[in-house]
């Protein structure tokens, strides 16, 4: 689920929206894309992406999630839902897109338009389903909300979300034998000392050395909580950077420490409002933990129960409000810099 404050018009804007407003272009799937009434004027509260084969049961579940999402104060009251499939899945898409349609109607929630088309590419036909008339996706990387995205927030879209799922792909691993050399060396000032680079490696937008990288890891290889948690901090310097950099950092370890870099990373992708990165990287420690025969870290298993239940972005940032000073101090060291 994503969130943006940005208005659409015709079903031709709707559909080259789509793929700024979720941040990758779909295929075989059911678009939800919800609307808030404020001021006299619809407004997009949220954009998410189901599967073309979407359940009457998980229909209800995305009708129930929406119902309880507001925008500036104001609730839910429309949606415009767009089947994007190929000729071998728009059956199961339209199907989907129809049991939507009747949970969002249970609820109370009008669908003010129903669209298909084959794909998103510029040039490809459109059918409006509830008027029976057709016309041409237009280009969505050159569409205002587009624009709009880049300029403002300086938003790039992928080409589809196998884009999305190769950022959280394994890289060459960088060998914990680096980390353990410099816990030997630095002793008590491992983790304080550890920290604070991290967190000037992060304001400065930089990547963070081989070195850094190592401890870092090991620093979550440990498997203490309380250690993953105190990284939450690192939302005083961003989270769009710190979730770039907790990505990089969970491709070059391994085994625990990979899974909860990963988890940080989804925690702050999800913070930007980037639902879908975040389910991405979710995902990607779900298959890791089953690959390893381990668990899920608890931190990800709320977060992914927090996509299901759609909770807002800022509800999900308050987590790291409980990371103080004192909670610093207490499990990491004295810190110097973080801030």
């Amino acid at each position: 689920m994503t969130q943006h404050r940005i208005c659409v018009s015709t079903a031709a804007d709707t559909l080259a929206a789509i793929p700024a407003l979720l941040g990758f272009t779909p295929e075989n799937s059911v678009v939800v894309i919800a609307f808030a009434f404020g001021n006299g004027i619809h407004t997009i509260a949220f954009t998410m992406r189901v599967a073309a084969a979407i359940t009457d049961v998980e229909a209800g579940q995305v009708a129930e999630a929406a119902a309880r999402q507001q925008w500036d104060n104001s609730p839910v009251t429309a949606v415009i839902l767009a089947a994007i499939a190929d000729p071998a899945h728009t059956g199961a898409a339209l199907i989907g897109l129809e049991a939507i349609r009747e949970a969002f109607a249970a609820r109370s929630i009008d669908t003010l338009g129903a669209l298909h088309a084959y794909s998103l590419t510029a040039g490809t036909m459109y059918t409006d389903l509830d008027h029976n008339t057709d016309g041409v996706v237009p280009d969505s990387a050159i569409s205002d909300v587009a624009i709009a995205r880049a300029v403002v927030e300086g938003a790039t879209i992928a080409g589809r979300r196998e884009d999305i799922e190769a950022r959280f792909e394994q890289a060459e691993e960088i060998p914990e034998s680096l980390a353990l050399v410099a816990a030997a060396t630095m002793g008590e000032q491992f983790l304080p000392v550890t920290f604070d680079e991290l967190a000037a490696v992060i304001d400065a937008r930089e990547i963070p050395s081989a070195d850094l990288t190592a401890r870092v890891g090991l620093a979550l290889a440990t498997g203490r909580l309380e250690v993953r948690d105190a990284f939450l901090a690192m939302a005083v310097h961003g989270h769009q950077d710190a979730a770039d950099t907790f990505t990089y950092i969970a491709a070059r370890v391994r085994g625990t420490a990979r899974a909860q870099a990963l988890t940080l990373a989804a925690f702050f992708l999800y913070c930007t409002g980037n639902g879908v990165a975040a389910n991405v990287a979710i995902e990607a420690v779900e298959s890791l933990a089953a690959a390893e025969s381990t668990e899920v870290p608890s931190l990800a298993k709320l977060l992914s129960r927090a996509l299901q239940e759609a909770m807002l972005p800022r509800m999900v940032a308050t987590l790291s409000d409980v990371i103080t000073d004192d909670f610093l101090t207490e499990h990491i060291g004295r810190v110097q810099s973080y801030t």
